[in-house]
């Protein structure tokens, strides 16, 4: 009897240790990136302040950076894609359906800082590659796309 209770305990950890890794995405349960032609621009910049990006990281510190003459003005809302296998990038659902709406504004020839919260947003993230995506307008509505893409191994 003994024997049997070991041999279910061993099988039911190994079963939960087994299930405890983050899924791999699928590309039928995900939405194409109106993005994946999209250039990005060369004149608004966004980057990533920390040097590494985690499964474990709950959130990170961006940064924009405008290099032009123009004001460009975006909003709070984060956007998270992930590149999977056929080449393609993909939008991840973000697990808020809401978001405080605020408009916030990149200075000619200056920087904003932002955050990007995993926690709370994402479940956890399988290795692979992903990017944030910001999009932003200048005055006269032209819009600049700004990502910052990173790694999860």
């Amino acid at each position: 009897m003994k024997k049997i209770i070991a041999l279910l305990a061993s099988v039911l950890l190994i079963a939960l240790i087994s299930g405890c890794g983050a899924k791999s995405f699928s590309a039928d349960k995900l939405t194409v990136s109106e993005y994946n032609d999209a250039e990005m621009n060369a004149e608004v910049s966004l980057y990533i302040k920390q040097k590494t990006v985690t499964d474990e990281t709950e959130e990170a510190a961006l940064e924009l950076i405008n290099s032009t003459d123009r004001d460009f003005s975006y909003d709070a809302a984060q956007r998270l894609e992930v590149r999977l296998s056929d080449g393609k990038w993909y939008v991840v659902d973000d697990k808020q359906d809401y978001i405080i709406m605020s408009i916030l504004t990149l200075p000619a020839n200056g920087t904003a800082e932002d955050m990007f919260y995993f926690d709370g947003h994402y479940d956890k993230l399988p290795a692979g590659s992903y990017r944030m995506v910001k999009t932003l307008t200048d005055t006269d509505g032209n819009t600049a796309l700004a990502a910052a893409e990173f790694d999860i191994r």
